[in-house]
C-alpha cells in the first residue's frame, strides 16, 4: 500500500467513526429530551416564585421537565415536547414568534392571563372574579369551601367542556375547562398561594394512575447535643410499631459562646443509639454539617443561606462579608454583572462542596449512612440546588423559591422531580412542628383534610428529637387512620448519595451498598454509552495519528537510506 492509499484509508475510517458517533450522539439527545415545556410571561423576564412553583408542580407526572421565557419560544424549541404548559403573569402582547410556537404545540396547558392570543383559546372571553371560596369539579354535585379565598379569570366560549366552576353570587362560573382537542385553559393567577388547588387540577386533566398517599415521619434536629436516651425512646416507639422513619441527623455543632465545635464523633453513645435505629427502620438524612453559617446564628438552622443580608453565600468566611451583594444597577453593563455573579456563585459552590462533603464523610466514618438531604431552614440559592444534585439524588422539606429572600418557599402537595432541582426528587414536608404546638390533633386533621382532594399527596411530617414521646403516639395514631396510605420506607427506593470518597446507593431491596476509598484515589463513575463512544473514538483516532507518524518516519528513514545508496553508487 502507498502513502496516497493509506492516508484516504484512514480518513474513511475516521469519517465512518465520526458520522456514526455523531449518530447515537443525536439519538441519545432525542430519547432524554424533555417531554414538558414551561413557558412564562413575567414582568421582568425573569422566572419567579410562581414560576418555579409551577415548575414543582409539573415535575411530579412522569415526563422530564423544561423552563422558558417566552421570548426565547420559535416553533423548533416545541417540536421536541409532547405538551406545552403557558404561565401568564402579567398582560402582554405575546411576541409573535411565541404566539407561533405555542400554537403548533401538540397539547397546550395556559394559565392565568393572554391566552386569548391563542388559537384553542381565541374564541373565548375572560373576566376576573375576585374573593371567591367556593368551587367544584364538574362531576360533584355541590360546591365545597376552600382554605383561603381565590382571585381568577372565569371562562365563556361555546365548544368546551368546563372542568372546574367557581361560584359567585348565586352563579356558576367556569374557570377550568378543556377543549375537543385535548387544550385546556386554568384560570388561576396566584399559583404559589393556591398550588394544592392547581395541583388538583392537573391531576384531573393528566390522570395520574398513582392513588396512594405517601406519608413519611421525620425526627428532626439530631445533632451531637441531642439526648440520646430520648432519642431511642422515640425510635423504639416507631420501630415497634413496624413504622420506617426518616432521621435528620447535623453531624457537627457550634457552640455559639466560644466557637467551638462538636462532633458525633466525639458522642460515642449517640453514635450507637443512631446506627441502632438505622438497623431498625430508620434512614438517616443528612441535615447540613453544622446548620450554621455564623457562630451566633448557632440553631436557627441557616447554613446555606446568609440571613444576615438575606442573600446567598458570598463567602466562606461569614466574618468578612459586611455589607449586601451588589445589584444590576451598580454596574456599567449587564456582561461586567454577569462576571460578577459568576464569580460569587464560584465562591459559594465551593463553600457549599466542602460542607456536604465534610457532613456526608463524617457520617459515614461513624457507620451512618445518609439516603438523601435536607437543605437547613429550607435556605438556599437556585444555584446551591444545582451543587446539592451532584451529591443527593433526593431531597427533604420545602424549597427555597426566589435568590431574593429565603421568606419565600414552598413545596407542592406530592413527590415531585422538577427542573429547579436538576434531577433530584422531593419529597415535601408540610409545614407543621411537634415542638411548637402545632401537632395538636385538630391542626392535623385541618392539614391532612385540606390534601383529601388530591389524588395522591405526600404528607411530610416533622417530630423534634428532644419533643418527648406523648404528642407523637397521638400523631402516629393520626396518620394511622389516613385511608389509602403507605409510609415511605426510603431503603426501599432508589438513591445515591457520593463525594470524591463515598458511593452510598439504595437499589430499592431495602439494603444499601457503601464503597470508600481512600482520599487519593480516583472514583469511579459509571459512563452513558455516549461518553464511552467518545472516549473509544479518541483512542482509535489517536492510534491512527501514531501509526500515520511511525509510517512517516519509515518512509523518511528509506528515502534517505535510497539517497544514500545512489550517492554512493554513483560517486
Amino acid at each position: 500500500m502507498n502513502f496516497n492509499s493509506f492516508m484516504k484509508s484512514c480518513l474513511l475510517i475516521v469519517f465512518l467513526l465520526v458520522w456514526t458517533f455523531k449518530h447515537i450522539e443525536s439519538a441519545e439527545a432525542l430519547g432524554s429530551k424533555p417531554d414538558t415545556l414551561v413557558v412564562y410571561t413575567t414582568e421582568t423576564g425573569e422566572m419567579t416564585p410562581d414560576v418555579h412553583m409551577l415548575d414543582l408542580l409539573a415535575g411530579y407526572f412522569p415526563k422530564q421537565t423544561t423552563v422558558l421565557s417566552d421570548d426565547q419560544m420559535s416553533e423548533k424549541v416545541v417540536k421536541g415536547f409532547q405538551q406545552v404548559i403557558y404561565i401568564g403573569e402579567i398582560k402582554k402582547t405575546l411576541p409573535k414568534q411565541t404566539v407561533n410556537a405555542l400554537n403548533k404545540s401538540k397539547r397546550l396547558i395556559a394559565i392565568g392571563y393572554n391566552a386569548e392570543q391563542l388559537n384553542p383559546f381565541s374564541k373565548l372571553t375572560f373576566h376576573k372574579q375576585d374573593h371567591v371560596n367556593q368551587i367544584r369539579h364538574t362531576h360533584e354535585k355541590t360546591y365545597r369551601q376552600l382554605d383561603r379565598s381565590i382571585t381568577a379569570l372565569t371562562v365563556k366560549g361555546k365548544g368546551q367542556q368546563s372542568e372546574f366552576i367557581l361560584k359567585k353570587n348565586q352563579q356558576d362560573h367556569p374557570f377550568v375547562i378543556q377543549s375537543k382537542k385535548g387544550s385546556a385553559y386554568i384560570g388561576i393567577l396566584h399559583v404559589l398561594q393556591n398550588n394544592k388547588l392547581l395541583a388538583e387540577v392537573f391531576q384531573s386533566l393528566m390522570q395520574p394512575s398513582n392513588q396512594t398517599t405517601t406519608k413519611y415521619l421525620r425526627l428532626g434536629d439530631i445533632s451531637p447535643v441531642t439526648d440520646e436516651k430520648k432519642l431511642l425512646e422515640l425510635g423504639q416507639y416507631l420501630s415497634d410499631q413496624h413504622i420506617p422513619f426518616l432521621l435528620a441527623v447535623t453531624p457537627a455543632w457550634i457552640d455559639p459562646a466560644t466557637g467551638d465545635e462538636v462532633t458525633l464523633k466525639d458522642r460515642p453513645h449517640l453514635v450507637n443509639v443512631l446506627k441502632q435505629l438505622q438497623s431498625k427502620g430508620g434512614s438517616v438524612i443528612l441535615h447540613g454539617f453544622s446548620r450554621t453559617y455564623r457562630t451566633h446564628e448557632s440553631g436557627q438552622g441557616f447554613e446555606f443561606w446568609d440571613a444576615q443580608f438575606d442573600q446567598p453565600i458570598t463567602s466562606n468566611e461569614p466574618k468578612k462579608v459586611r455589607s449586601k451583594q451588589l445589584s444590576k444597577s451598580d454596574f456599567p453593563s449587564e456582561k461586567d454583572y454577569d462576571a460578577y455573579i459568576k464569580t460569587i456563585q464560584n465562591k459559594e459552590e465551593i463553600y457549599t462542596k466542602e460542607k456536604l462533603t465534610e457532613g456526608i464523610e463524617l457520617l459515614v466514618k461513624q457507620g451512618l449512612y445518609p439516603l438523601a438531604f435536607e437543605v437547613p431552614h429550607d435556605a438556599i440559592s437556585q444555584h446551591g440546588y444545582q451543587v446539592i444534585s451532584q451529591y443527593f439524588s433526593s431531597l427533604f422539606g420545602q424549597v427555597q423559591l426566589s435568590d431574593k429572600t429565603w421568606r419565600t418557599s414552598g413545596a407542592p402537595p406530592y413527590t415531585t422531580t422538577p427542573a429547579m432541582l436538576h434531577g433530584m426528587t422531593l419529597y415535601p414536608e408540610q409545614p407543621w412542628d411537634a415542638k411548637t404546638g402545632n401537632a395538636d390533633t385538630v391542626y392535623q386533621a385541618e392539614q391532612i383534610l385540606s390534601m383529601q382532594h388530591i389524588q395522591s399527596p405526600t404528607i411530610g411530617l416533622s417530630y423534634q428529637a428532644d419533643a418527648g414521646i406523648a404528642k407523637l403516639t397521638d400523631l402516629i395514631t393520626h396518620m394511622e387512620a389516613i385511608p389509602s396510605s403507605e409510609w415511605l420506607n426510603l431503603k426501599k427506593t432508589k438513591q445515591s448519595v457520593q463525594t470524591q470518597n463515598v458511593q452510598i446507593k439504595a437499589s430499592g431491596n431495602g439494603h444499601i451498598q457503601v464503597h470508600q476509598s481512600n482520599i487519593a484515589e480516583t472514583k469511579t463513575v459509571k459512563r452513558s454509552g455516549m461518553e464511552n463512544m467518545l472516549r473509544i473514538l479518541i483512542v482509535i483516532v489517536l492510534l491512527f495519528i501514531v501509526t500515520f507518524m511511525f509510517y512517516t518516519l519509515y518512509l523518511r528513514l528509506t528515502m534517505k537510506k535510497r539517497i544514500f545508496k545512489e550517492r554512493k553508487s554513483g560517486g
